[in-house]
């Protein structure tokens, strides 16, 4: 039996998911199979799962329709024989020894859970992102996972892979956009032993284009509605309930905020959003975005949203530019 079943969801990711895929092959530690879960590709994606498959007996590959991010990864779980599992996303990439070091220190406390570092990066840079937590309480983990100070996401997480049936959880199928963090938090709710390791191995990569061309309808706000309820239904009784409902209340803004200029008016965004500015004003974020979001819910909306992208607009420019510079005195 393998030791960890690393999940891999795979939808139309073909010019990116080999080095992926090679990173995983990398490893330094063998014991382990790789799970391809195709979920109804119309891309390169299913030929170049089978690929690796046939190049490596670790790798197995297998194709579904469509039924989303949830539901491929519940797709990976059923089938999945490792005594812990982890979840790798095709656009991103792992140092060779993620694996290793990840299982010695899950072996070395006897930990439920071992969460680590990460890399955030572009083309341009590489930030390490510190997930230093509260205490490896699981109480004051989900408070952490919650506010962000650690976040939700499991590729960056070695987890039992019994967790999954000893708590029947599973990955929420009716929502998008916190898939992670919701079955985190789900899983927090219990003793669990957590073990953090302070060091990175994963590389969180943002794309040009990845953060302006997300899609936002009426039916993302609904979704984000949702997921509301989604939280206020699980934390139900905890310490953390209120505090919950007050980042998903911003979080439905913020949602609106950055991604909804195609669907809403200054005038319409302060119909939907004029109560929210009350939660906004308790959550701590920086002040720059709590001024715009507050300025959009009295009626401002089109002004901010173009003082915000200008400003980053030009962030990006400068990166570029320094980019080309640091590449022309290589």
């Amino acid at each position: 039996m393998a030791l960890i079943s690393v999940i891999v969801p795979i939808y139309n990711m073909e010019k990116l998911m080999r080095k992926c895929l090679d990173s995983i092959l990398a490893q330094t530690f063998d014991n382990y199979e790789c799970l391809l879960i195709d979920d109804g590709s119309t891309d390169g994606s299913p030929a170049i799962c089978d690929e690796y498959a046939a190049k490596d007996a670790r790798f197995k590959a297998y194709h579904k329709p469509n039924g989303g991010l949830s539901d491929a990864r519940n797709f990976g779980l059923a089938h999945a024989q490792g005594e812990y599992t982890i979840f790798f996303d095709p656009d991103d990439w792992v140092d060779k020894d993620c694996l290793k070091e990840m299982y010695a220190k899950a072996a070395e406390t006897g930990a439920d859970m071992v969460f680590c570092d990460y890399f955030n990066e572009d083309i341009y840079r590489r930030q390490y992102s510190k997930q230093i937590p509260t205490s490896l309480n699981h109480e004051d983990l989900l408070k952490d996972v919650l506010i962000g100070k650690i976040f939700g996401y499991t590729w960056n997480k070695l987890l039992k892979r019994g967790l999954y049936s000893q708590y029947q959880l599973e990955y929420p199928k009716d929502i998008y956009g916190c898939e992670d963090q919701y079955t985190m938090c789900s899983l927090l709710k219990h003793d669990i032993k957590i073990a953090y390791l302070p060091k990175a191995y994963y590389h969180y990569m943002h794309y040009d284009n990845s953060s302006q061309s997300r899609k936002y309808d009426e039916g993302t706000y609904n979704i984000t509605v949702r997921i509301l309820h989604f939280y206020d239904e699980l934390l139900k009784g905890t310490s953390v309930h209120q505090k919950a409902v007050k980042i998903k209340k911003y979080e439905i803004v913020a949602s609106a905020f950055f991604y909804g200029f195609e669907v809403y008016s200054s005038a319409l965004f302060k119909k939907r959003f004029f109560s929210y500015k009350y939660i906004i004003k308790e959550c701590k974020i920086p002040l720059f975005y709590k001024l715009l979001l507050i300025f959009s819910c009295n009626g401002f909306y089109v002004p901010s949203y173009y003082c915000f992208y200008t400003l980053f607009n030009l962030k990006q420019l400068f990166k570029k530019i320094r980019y080309g510079l640091y590449k022309k005195n290589l």
